[in-house]
């Protein structure tokens, strides 16, 4: 019969004499009873004496893992030293064992089994996704291949669903401004493309004789109305031509002047009922065309001084004659003259035009130089607000641009042949183009952007040029001989020239656009609520 021993570790116990017994802490007292020995020892067929020997082996070790443990735990937690008066006296009432009564755990492979938990929870986690990315990427291929049986298309990422407009082409490589090839590109499609190339007419639509015309390079003969109505003058008679009626008028500007020659220059007023007539003898006339009748005549210091060039802001009329003397009139009072600027140019005012919103005017002579004069300081002592001489020959072709009111354009004679862009604000000069020959006229077309202008010898022709690059677009030719005086019809799609060749044509060189149809829906709707808020 074998009897199982427990080897439990002995405790060290102090008795109150101060001495040390060692026992098993499960059985404290049957162990040592000398009965219990003999039958043990029996049972493991030794004698008494070797299982004291065993039992007092066990009592040591016991005793050294008791006082390594207690100093340890005296370096680490610092356990306050017991007082020996005071143990004594505990030790007569308490028999409690004072080192067992605490355990400091070891934590030496605390790191060590903390990785190896969280390696196994990790590769768990991977396992279970690697399981998940596997089915996605089946699910994947699965949506992949019916998106190709189906729409006939791999990948729906690089296809624009319900799009109707072309992606903007790439920029290219090293390009700096990248999202300026997304801004050219166009987003609306339009059923009828754009055409890059402009179209013009090479021919007029309609020409008229013009016998008499005075074939002078300063004068100012041909203006269109908003009433639609073309004034021409014929020597000493102006004839009117109503472009939706072909009806013609004459009006006899020498019935009260005795001594005049010829008529030197003509304006219509913004309400088209009332024609200014300028003479050689340095009168205007004034006349009602739909009643024939001269209703007044202004005169003026400088008599027998032509008058050259003329222009009008609402009721004020500009005008300079052959010594270079620039003239205020307000039509509404009877002192009419305004203002007299003498010595505005050195030479004879060969143009005169008012920007479109009334503030400036600009004044080009015979001197080569183009002044531009302020409306809120025009008297008679006056300076110019900018002063341009790069022009080498007289300045008669003028305008104003329609979007920006700074810029002006002008055109020389015969020894300049140049066209030149000007900024008023900073003084400034733009752009200068060859045009190799003299320019008579230029106007500034808003719907297409371009600058139309007429010339003399040698080709005689009309020029278009692209704003703001002034490249040439087209030329148009017909007239023998010069182009003399050049006017943009109401709608601002027709032009009328006139030629020393005594032949009006018509040239249709601008026909409109959507742009300019809905610019003037616009406009036309803005005069009727213009017009309800007045009634109100």
């Amino acid at each position: 019969m074998v009897f199982a021993v427990p080897l439990t570790p002995p405790v060290l116990r102090t008795t109150a004499a101060g001495a040390s017994t060692t026992m098993f802490a499960s059985t404290p007292k049957r162990l040592g009873h000398p009965k219990i020995l003999q039958d043990v020892a029996n049972s493991l067929n030794c004698s008494s004496a070797s299982l004291q020997s065993i039992n007092g082996s066990f009592a040591n070790l016991s005793l050294n893992r008791s006082i390594k443990n207690s100093h340890e735990s005296s370096k680490t937690a610092k356990t306050p030293v017991v007082d020996k008066s005071r143990l004594n006296k505990s030790a007569s009432r308490s028999t409690k064992t004072p080192v067992a009564d605490r355990f400091v755990p070891d934590r030496g492979n605390f790191e060590m089994a903390h990785y190896l938990l969280k390696k196994a929870a990790d590769e768990e986690n991977q396992n279970q996704g690697d399981k998940k990315g596997k089915q996605k990427k089946e699910a994947s291929l699965y949506s992949r291949s019916l998106t190709e049986s189906m729409l006939g298309v791999a990948d729906l990422s690089s296809v624009r669903i319900l799009s109707y407009t072309q992606k903007p082409k790439a920029p290219p490589e090293g390009y700096q401004n990248a999202l300026k090839v997304v801004y050219q590109g166009s987003s609306v499609v339009s059923s009828n493309p754009v055409v890059k190339y402009r179209v013009y007419p090479k021919s007029p639509d309609r020409v008229l004789d013009a016998p008499d015309i005075v074939d002078d390079f300063y004068l100012n003969l041909l203006d269109w109305s908003d009433s639609n109505v073309v004034a021409i003058a014929l020597k000493d008679q102006v004839y009117l031509w109503t472009a939706h009626t072909a009806e013609i008028v004459r009006i006899p500007c020498d019935v009260a002047e005795s001594n005049m020659q010829m008529v030197t220059s003509v304006g219509w007023m913004q309400d088209g009922a009332h024609l200014v007539c300028a003479l050689d003898t340095g009168r205007i006339q004034i006349w009602d065309v739909e009643r024939t009748k001269l209703l007044r005549t202004l005169r003026t210091d400088d008599e027998n001084e032509r008058i050259a060039a003329l222009n009008l802001n609402a009721h004020l009329l500009t005008q300079g004659n052959r010594l270079g003397t620039l003239r205020n009139h307000d039509l509404r009072i009877a002192e009419h003259e305004v203002m007299t600027r003498r010595g505005a140019h050195s030479q004879e005012v060969c143009g005169v035009r008012w920007s479109l919103d009334g503030r400036f005017c600009a004044t080009g002579g015979n001197d080569n130089i183009v002044n531009i004069w302020d409306s809120m300081n025009m008297n008679n002592t006056c300076q110019p607000v900018c002063s341009f001489s790069e022009h080498q020959a007289a300045i008669k072709a003028i305008c104003w641009s329609p979007s920006h009111s700074s810029v002006l354009a002008t055109g020389g004679g015969t020894n300049d042949r140049c066209i030149k862009l000007w900024n008023i604000s900073s003084g400034m000069l733009l752009k200068s183009i060859n045009a190799e020959s003299q320019v008579s006229g230029l106007i500034w077309s808003e719907n297409y952007r371009e600058i139309l202008s007429s010339h003399g010898f040698t080709k005689n022709q009309l020029a278009l040029w692209k704003y703001p690059e002034m490249t040439q677009v087209g030329e148009m030719l017909g007239h023998q001989s010069r182009i003399l005086h050049m006017a943009l019809s109401p709608d601002k799609t027709t032009v009328a020239t006139v030629g020393a060749d005594e032949t009006l044509r018509f040239w249709r060189i601008f026909p409109p656009t959507k742009s300019s149809a809905d610019s003037k829906k616009k406009k036309v709707t803005s005069q009727i609520i213009s017009g309800f808020n007045a009634l109100r």
